[in-house]
Parts: C-alpha cells; structure tokens; sequence
C-alpha cells in the first residue's frame, strides 16, 4: 500500500512540474503568430525585415504562414466557404466590395490613427503610423466608386475606405512591340491617338484596318473583366453606342467613365458579344502570363495588359542591339478617352485570430514604409500605394531603387556589381540619382503623354485635356448580372469554332489507337508461336 501511495506521489508530482514548466514556457514565449493570404509572387522577401520590424516595436517574435491564392475567386470561394483560416487578405477592390457587402469583413479604420491603434497595447512602443505616405487620390477614387456599400444583413451603409488599406494600384492597357509598329508604319502619336482601344481590334478608330500586320498578331487577357472593359471603351470610340440608352434611358455616351465601365444591361452585353466574336478574326490568341513572350518571340505584336506587368516586360525587353545605344523592344500604351484603374489591398476578414490583431496591423503598417514600397516596386513590377515624392525623400527607398535600378548613386550604396567589383559611372544604367528620377518618376511617354507609373501624376498634367483622372473608371462587382456576363464572355470565346475540327482529331485518334491495339496484339501471337526448323543431316548423324 505504502508502495503504491509513493509511486501515486511520484506520479502527481511528475504532473505538478510537467503542468507548472508548460505554463512556464507558454508564460515565456515571445514568439506571436500571424497567417497572411496573398497573391502568389506579389510581395518581395519580405519575412526578415518585418520580423525586425514586429521585434523593434513590440519586443516580441512573430512567425508568419503565408498562404497565396491565383484569382479572387478562389480567395473568395474559400473565404466565403470557412476553408481558409487567414487573418490578412489582399482583394481587389470588386473583390473587397462583394466581402464588406456579405459583412464578412472587419473595419480597420486604418486612416483614423486613434482608433486603428486603440487596440494596441502599452508594450507597442515607437510605432509611426503610416497612413500619410498613402496616395490620396486612391482614397478619392475608392470613396467615389465605393463610399456607399450596404451590408446586405444590416442594411447599413458603409464606406470601403473604412475596411481596406491600399497596397498596389495600376491601369490597364496595351503592351505593344515597338519595333514591329515602327516596321507596320504605325509608331506614331497620331496614328496611336486616334485608333486608342481600337489597336486591339485593328481599327484605326475610323473603321478601317489599322494594319494588315496586326491580323492574326493580337493577344487579348484571357480575363472576362479586362476584356469587357476594352471592348466596351472601344465600342465607345468607335461609335457603336451613339443615340444608344440604357435601361434608365440615359445615353450611353453622357455616362462617365466609371459608370459605362459598370453598365451591365441586357443591349449592352449583346454588342458586347458580337464585337468581340468579330475581334476573333484579328486575335493570336488569349492569354494571362505570357503575353510578354509572346510579343518578345514574335509569335504576336499586341497584348492587352496591366501595367504593371506592362512595366515588368518593358524592362525586361532591353536590347543592346537596338538603336545606338540599345533600347526597349517593349512599350505600353494607354489610351486617353477612357480607360481602367485598378486597385488591390488589405482587408481583414471576421474569421481572423483575434490574438493577431496587433500583428495582422503593424504588418499592414509595415507595408506602408517607404522601403518595404520601394522593395516590392523592385520585385513585382506593380507602383505601391505610396505617393512618388514619398519615396524619393526617403534615404532607405532611395538605398533600395538606386541599387536595384543600377543607379550611380555612391552615397546611398556600394556601388559594385554581383561580384563586389566596383562600377563606373559608364557602366551602370543611370549616372546619377537626378537622371534616374527624370526617367522614373517623372518621365512622359512621347505617344501617349503620360507617366502610367503614377497615373495620378499622369492626371494632374493632363488636367486640362482627355488624360484626366476622370477617365479612368473603377470597375465594381458585376453583382446579379455576373452570370450574364459570364454566358456573354462564353459565348464570344467559343465564336466561330464547330465540333467538326474536334470530331475528326477524335476519330484520327481512334483509329490510330485501334491500329497500334492491333499491331501490339498481332506481335505477341507471333511471339508466343514456336516455329520448328528441319534439323540438318549432320544433326541427324551425331544424333544416331
């Protein structure tokens, strides 16, 4: 009995100091977690300059999980459906409209610092709030395409600016070889100007062929969003909605830019359908990633496409060959009457780790400093929601850009090659910071007249002619008409293709499966025969 009573103390005691060195460990542990939700390939490598961050502030550790998604929507299938247990998402702003409306997301209040740090404990110390470094107008374009969003369970009204925290933010319009335009005679600023939208559908904006060249030579976003806002900008120049209304019976041509980039009613679709089965004839083809190569391997010559891969493919397309001193094969291009500008940014959904909070915010926060903007505009190509002047007043951005872009700029860094051998004036790409700025930030493209790095830039120059900020419209969700645009989408994509090509590729196939059957079977009989040859005299003979 005494035995057992010792081995039962043991036991207990065991618990005691297994139980009391857990809550000891879980007491000391400074290590926080944070779970992140992301594009894939839309941030740079990020991980050890924010866990500085996150220590320099908090005193603690954070480990991070990131999770990427590739459409908006997966991400919102799989919010939508509970599948994703993520404390930080980056929608774009359809995406983030269709959440806030399905009251899925938090507000973050993220432009009001008292309330977005309110939940911030007294161990948060030096922190800096960010939220001034943002470009304005994103924040007037959002308030203006989605200042009054209702929950669909409350019925109340709220503002998306409230909910998200901008991140990257771009146009769309057309990557083109410049070379190959040069050659087909229409690398002009007039030419350009006045066909716009038309490029993608080999109009020269008075109905006629821009270029037999072109036939067979365009690439069009393999994106039912994209597409349908440059078929419907297009159809706008072209004339095709004149003396046209729409279901409320106002003209289709007195609609703003952001209003005709939404306008979803059943005539609309129908034009849209049939312009875009007769875009056919002209395409190469759809795509979603490598239209790029496509125009660098002359397999095409046009592509719709987003600027910020527009701006990845440019830099990309250098030739030393080209010109005196090499140039850019690659160019962009964006049309002046109308056109989209995007936005992607942070939200955070209702089903988040409440103990994240302070990392899901100074994460946000983080991505607001200049240098964490000036790494990701290195790594994807996309401008960042910072404003152009933050970024050159800042020494660390300008650290970041003037390496990144091979800038002679000693002051602000080495100045050495991959090696570490040092580099002279000739041998990087600027001469001097001043030189990089004029290009970079300031820089006007000699057709279109703009600086599509920072449409709102572009804009203000603009202000007094058609490349306004005003024509650029934001697209919303397409809402109970999605469907409907979709089936168009179907339909246009499908135009002129028949089952006779894919039926007879079926019997071909058929056939030569049934012959090689045949074959096959035919060798293995014969194989498996024995075939008896006469034995020779000679056999026979020592046989005996």
């Amino acid at each position: 009995m005494k035995k057992f009573l010792s081995v039962v103390s043991y036991v207990l005691l065991l618990c005691f100091l297994l139980t009391a060195f857990a809550a000891c460990v879980n007491n000391g542990d400074t290590t926080d977690q944070l779970v992140v939700y992301n594009w894939a390939d839309y941030i740079y490598d990020y991980e050890d300059d924010f866990k500085t961050y996150y220590k320099e502030v908090t005193g603690r550790d954070i480990d991070i999980t990131y999770v990427t998604f590739d459409t908006n929507e997966t991400m919102l299938t799989r919010l939508t459906q509970g599948d994703s247990n993520v404390d930080v998402v980056c929608p774009s702003e359809y995406a983030i409209q269709k959440l806030i409306e399905s009251n899925m997301l938090v507000p973050l209040n993220y432009f009001d610092k008292e309330a977005y740090t309110a939940s911030f404990g007294s161990a948060v110390t030096g922190y800096v709030h960010n939220s001034g470094n943002i470009e304005e107008g994103i924040i007037d374009k959002v308030s203006d395409a989605f200042g009054n969003l209702v929950i669909g369970e409350t019925g109340e009204t709220v503002s998306m600016v409230n909910y998200f925290v901008p991140y990257m933010y771009g146009t769309l319009g057309i990557l083109y070889n410049k070379y190959a335009f040069e050659e087909l005679g229409i690398y002009d600023a007039d030419i350009m100007n006045n066909a716009n939208w038309g490029i993608l559908f080999n109009d020269d904006g008075s109905g006629n062929l821009l270029s037999e060249g072109l036939t067979g030579n365009i690439l069009m976003k393999d994106s039912i969003r994209d597409s349908y806002a440059a078929t419907i900008f297009y159809m706008l120049e072209s004339g095709k909605l004149d003396g046209l209304r729409n279901d409320d019976g106002v003209l289709y041509t007195d609609l703003s830019a952001g209003e005709l980039i939404n306008a979803v009613d059943d005539q609309l679709l129908e034009i849209v359908r049939d312009v875009l089965s007769e875009q056919k004839q002209q395409l190469f083809g759809y795509e979603v990633d490598f239209g790029k190569d496509d125009l660098l391997q002359g397999n095409a010559i046009v592509d719709l496409a987003w600027s910020g891969d527009a701006l990845y493919a440019v830099e990309e397309s250098w030739d030393d060959e080209l010109g005196e001193d090499g140039d850019y094969e690659l160019a962009y291009y964006v049309p002046h009457s109308t056109g989209n500008i995007w936005f992607d940014g942070w939200v955070v959904p209702k089903t988040y780790n409440p103990t994240h909070l302070t990392a899901i915010k100074l994460f946000i926060n983080f991505l607001n400093t200049p240098e964490s903007a000036a790494e990701n505009f290195m790594e994807i190509g996309y401008t960042p929601a910072i404003r152009p002047d933050v970024l050159q007043n800042s020494d660390e951005a300008r650290s970041v850009l003037s390496e990144g872009y091979l800038v002679y700029d000693p002051e602000y860094w080495d100045v050495v090659d991959e090696s570490g051998n040092s580099l002279t004036v000739e041998e990087c790409d600027y001469a001097s910071w001043e030189e990089f700025v004029e290009y970079f930030f300031d820089g006007i493209d000699d057709i279109d007249g703009s600086n599509w790095r920072y449409p709102f830039l572009s804009a203000e120059l603009n202000s007094s002619n058609d490349r306004n900020i005003d024509s650029l419209g934001v697209m919303r969700d397409f809402g109970s008409k999605n469907k409907a645009v979709i089936t168009t989408w179907n339909y246009a994509r499908s135009a002129g293709t028949t089952a006779l090509p894919l039926l007879g590729w079926t019997v071909l196939a058929v056939a030569v499966a049934v012959g090689v059957l045949f074959l096959y079977i035919l060798i293995k009989r014969l194989l498996s025969q024995r075939v008896i040859l006469p034995k020779d005299s000679n056999d026979e003979q020592s046989d005996a």
